[in-house]
């Protein structure tokens, strides 16, 4: 919801640094492309450090720069769908990476699973639904996109790691997953009957 909602402020946010990459001619690709290593990096580094709240933030600023490609994008006449596709795929990468030393770190194997599975299945729901009648990206404003889940994914593992709470037996970050999960699915069920409406109302 927050990059479908929000997506011309946060284009304005990045602003300033797309106009200096595009002044050093640093193409949309490179940096749709680079970000993921160094995401990939980090997530090495986290899992042999196992130093939670320093990755968090780390990785909570690389994300802040999943936008930038598209930034530079627009300002240098460089937008295209291939450019769109490509950032797309490497954004389930860079979330695959971070959920996967997420349960290196914690253990916690199975609801991370299962919240990497419903993040999976909620861009799905919208990309299958685009193979059957039009679709536009504003028009799926839903509870748990990407951003949200990772930012709750981030503040939960940082909360886990710095508050020593266990309610239940359990750490704060088991119970930011179990949240998670509910709400990540409640997401596809939401997707899919919005779905369900538009192909029922496009397809005839």
């Amino acid at each position: 919801m927050i990059t479908s909602t929000h997506k011309s402020a946060i284009d304005r946010l990045l602003g300033p640094v797309a106009s200096v990459l595009v002044r050093l001619r640093i193409s949309p690709t490179a940096i749709t492309l680079t970000v993921p290593l160094f995401v990939l990096a980090a997530c090495v580094w986290f899992v042999r450090a196992r130093a939670v709240v320093p990755f968090c933030f780390v990785a909570l600023f690389l994300g802040s720069l999943d936008g930038l490609d598209g930034a530079v994008a627009r300002r240098s006449g460089q937008v295209t769908k291939l450019g769109a596709y490509l950032d797309a795929m490497m954004d389930r990468y860079v979330e695959a990476m971070v959920a996967l030393a997420a349960a290196m770190v914690s253990g916690y194997w199975v609801l991370i699973f299962i919240v990497l599975a419903g993040g999976m299945m909620v861009s799905y729901a919208k990309a299958r639904a685009a193979m059957e009648v039009p679709v536009q990206n504003l028009e799926w404003p839903d509870w748990a996109e990407r951003a949200e889940r990772s930012l709750i994914f981030l503040a939960g593992l940082a909360a886990g790691a710095a508050v020593h709470w266990k309610p239940g037996g359990h750490d704060l970050f088991w119970w930011t997953l179990v949240g998670l999960s509910v709400l990540i699915h409640a997401t596809v069920v939401q997707r899919m009957l919005r779905a369900r409406r538009y192909i029922l109302q496009r397809s005839s």
